[in-house]
């Protein structure tokens, strides 16, 4: 009887403990979840759609986006010079690729890539990828285009919309002929830079058909309410006056003559530094101020950290390579003297040679048309047997 007793016991025991247990577990998996290192949490979160590269409470950290310019790939190499040759676009020295995603424009409206011509002056924004620099934009800029107004052949200068302009032919007898082609009045399109005293040295003149539009770019002189690039004024207008334009400042304008007046239509300015403010590379094609000015500035731009070359004059064509310090610096790692080289003229509707046009391999190549049908073959006729032992009909 004891004996039964103890086993009952037992069992009521056992049933007890199996009870305990069980709401041991169902408490257990009603409350929270035990806390892990944040550690393994971060390590095993994953992201979800729409929430970035972390996801959405991973990090209590604050999501910090670099805004800076140039090798970290963000902001690029900002780029002003004159082309000097193609394969890829060479500019300054850099040779320059381009695809589909590079953005073309002409004188602020758009443009193409078959419009490049050795001697043009280009500003653009480049990127490394791989081993290669290509260009994110790149714009055609003419320092002024419209009607000549005064030309000297012995001399090899003339006037176009009160800008000075030197010709730069060194001699080439075909340069030499196509310039004397030009004559007053006639609507020439001008690329090249600017020396110090404001004369544009040409390296391409081309003539252009007399739409009406003109176009000047170069440093402002700001006096009252009167905007002068060289000797061309450009007034005030409801379409012109805000923002004012800096003195100083570079600026674009386009418009039309009326009664001998320039009338903008468009009047873009930025500062001496006419790149975005993420750029943080640059190389600027300019010419050399009096070299015993000191601080150095060359068009605007205070330059730090380098000097000129040794033998280098006043007028001479350099390249400046370093990184932006400042909205009007560059703190230079490089300054380097390149040769000037012969005007290209387009004259009287000459062409550019074929071998220096823009290396077309990156651009889509002509879809093939599809192949023409077969022609169906005939159907064979069945060879007719003669009959055997029959005499020849």
């Amino acid at each position: 009887m004891n004996q039964r007793a103890d086993q009952r016991l037992h069992t009521a025991w056992r049933g007890i403990a199996a009870a305990l247990a069980l709401a041991l577990l169902a408490a257990c998996a009603g409350g929270p979840a035990p806390q892990q290192p944040a550690a393994q949490q971060v390590a095993k979160a994953e992201p979800k759609p729409g929430d970035g590269i972390g996801g959405t409470g991973i990090s209590n950290q604050p999501k910090v986006v670099a805004r800076t310019r140039g090798a970290d790939g963000i902001g690029g190499t900002g780029i002003l010079g004159t082309i000097s040759g193609f394969g890829s676009i060479i500019v300054n020295g850099l040779e320059l690729e381009y695809d589909r995603d590079t953005a073309v424009e002409t004188d602020g409206a758009p443009g193409a890539l078959e419009d490049l011509k050795v001697g043009q002056v280009v500003q653009g924004v480049a990127r490394m990828k791989g081993s290669k620099m290509y260009l994110d934009t790149l714009e055609m800029q003419h320092a002024v285009t419209g009607p000549i107004e005064s030309i000297d052949h012995a001399k090899e200068t003339l006037t176009v919309l009160g800008q000075k302009v030197r010709a730069n032919l060194s001699g080439d007898k075909a340069a030499i002929e196509s310039f004397k082609t030009l004559a007053k009045g006639d609507m020439v399109s001008i690329s090249g830079l600017r020396q110090a005293d404001g004369t544009i040295i040409a390296t391409r003149i081309d003539q252009q058909p007399a739409d009406g539009r003109i176009i000047v770019r170069g440093l402002a002189v700001v006096e009252g309410a009167t905007v002068k690039i060289g000797g061309l004024v450009i007034p005030p207008s409801a379409a012109t006056a805000s923002p004012a334009v800096a003195n100083g400042a570079r600026v674009f304008a386009s418009g039309k003559m009326v009664n001998g007046a320039f009338v903008p239509d468009v009047v873009v300015s930025s500062g001496v530094l006419p790149f975005d403010d993420a750029v943080r590379d640059v190389s600027i094609e300019a010419y050399a101020p009096n070299t015993g000015s000191s601080p150095l500035v060359i068009e605007g731009i205070t330059i730090e950290g380098a000097v000129l070359p040794t033998g280098t004059a006043e007028g001479d064509r350099v390249v400046i390579t370093g990184r932006v310090s400042g909205a009007d610096r560059v703190s230079a790692t490089t300054i380097e003297k390149i040769r000037t080289f012969v005007t290209i003229l387009k004259a009287r509707g000459s062409l550019r040679p074929a071998s220096i046009r823009p290396d077309n391999n990156s651009r889509p190549e002509r879809i093939a048309p599809p192949p023409r049908p077969e022609r169906p073959t005939p159907p064979t006729r069945p060879e007719r047997e003669r009959p055997e032992g029959g005499p020849m009909v």
